[in-house]
């Protein structure tokens, strides 16, 4: 395998956009993926010197220590704005660092299934609420601290889906539920209990306390409140 070949499917090739910068950070090449993706020419390119803040900082702190990078962040491509994720290496001369190396690859669309999946994770299908796992995860932030919860549980449910069907049922809860987010917001709504035939409906508000001053200066806090440990 020759070093000329390498080199060609580096730059001709492989579909990832590849970069090299020195201590600078200016543009000194890119490969054909890099330049079609941003839809410029290597001469507009080479000596280039542009300071995204969200990639700034790592690539100084990597020609400093030397320690590689791998991040996620935003770019401008042809106009529309798009994710990328960036894989950036050290390169040496006679073990100083003379400027660096990148590799990025687009995950706009699978960063997009990503949101979507862990957002369908964290919520009950039937009501929209935050779901009993996203409650668990919370419940980590909320430790120690004090917090105002109320759980609701809706009278007689079983009987009135017995009488009325499931369909009536469902449509109870998320009358409810539409109700509690208008009033305490997506953050704070949970669907706690329920079965998989919907003979029960628990839902739980948790909120954390705000401490509030009155015209006599002292603080107060809402009475019955919780401080989980």
């Amino acid at each position: 395998m020759q070093p000329e070949n390498l080199w060609d499917a580096i730059t001709h090739q492989i579909k990832l956009g590849v970069f090299w910068k020195d201590r600078q950070r200016n543009f000194l090449g890119a490969n054909q993926y890099f330049l079609d993706y941003y839809g410029l020419t290597l001469p507009e390119v080479i000596g280039l010197n542009v300071h995204p803040e969200n990639f700034q900082e790592s690539e100084m702190q990597l020609l400093e220590d030397g320690v590689p990078v791998k991040e996620r962040g935003k770019t401008r491509s042809r106009g529309q704005i798009r994710e990328i994720m960036i894989l950036k290496a050290p390169v040496y001369d006679q073990d100083q660092i003379v400027g660096l190396i990148g590799f990025f690859m687009d995950i706009t669309n699978t960063s997009k299934q990503i949101n979507r999946l862990e957002n369908e994770a964290a919520r009950d299908d039937l009501t929209s609420l935050k779901n009993r796992h996203n409650f668990a995860r919370d419940f980590n932030y909320l430790t120690g601290k004090p917090i105002l919860a109320m759980m609701l549980d809706v009278d007689h449910f079983k009987k009135f889906n017995d009488n009325f069907g499931h369909r009536y049922g469902d449509e109870v809860l998320k009358k409810i539920s539409q109700a509690l987010l208008k009033i305490y917001g997506i953050g704070h709504c949970y669907r706690y209990g329920g079965t998989n035939s919907w003979c029960s409906a628990t839902l739980l508000i948790l909120t954390r306390l705000r401490k509030k001053t009155g015209s006599s200066g002292k603080n107060w806090n809402m009475p019955g409140s919780w401080i989980f440990t």
